[in-house]
């Protein structure tokens, strides 16, 4: 087996890539605003699958924006990359997510896969 950098791969093959291996980084979320008072917070928009819940992730921002538009949510799409993966899934724990949604069509209630989170600090070891 040849392992090679994501950089040098195609953006299908980087896409195909990330929906196989569960892994954020470079995945697009939906950071929600809500009024609070005096303040607008942004938040990962979340889903409640039963009793659990998920992070909305997206392959590129239209599909992000269009998920969020068809919810009725106020947000923008927020790219994951290595900088900002930690903080990022130390908020999705801290919300209670158990995983994340890859490309929710929510016109069809489709997705493309559901991933676990990782462990906290797994996220660094993660392909560039």
């Amino acid at each position: 087996m040849h392992l090679f950098p994501m950089a040098a791969m195609g953006e299908d093959a980087r896409k195909e890539l990330m929906r196989q291996t569960g892994n954020l980084n470079g995945l697009w979320i939906v950071r929600a605003t809500a009024e609070t008072g005096d303040e607008r917070a942004a938040s990962p928009l979340i889903a409640r699958v039963q009793d659990e819940l998920y992070a909305l992730a997206f392959t590129n921002a239209p599909r992000a924006g269009d998920c969020c538009r068809a919810l009725g949510a106020e947000g923008r799409p927020f790219y994951v990359c290595a900088a900002n993966l930690e903080r990022v899934l130390a908020e999705l724990k801290a919300l209670g997510a158990r995983g994340f949604i890859v490309d929710y069509d929510a016109q069809l209630a489709k997705f493309s896969s559901a991933h676990s989170l990782p462990e906290p600090g797994a996220g660094a070891a993660l392909p560039r």
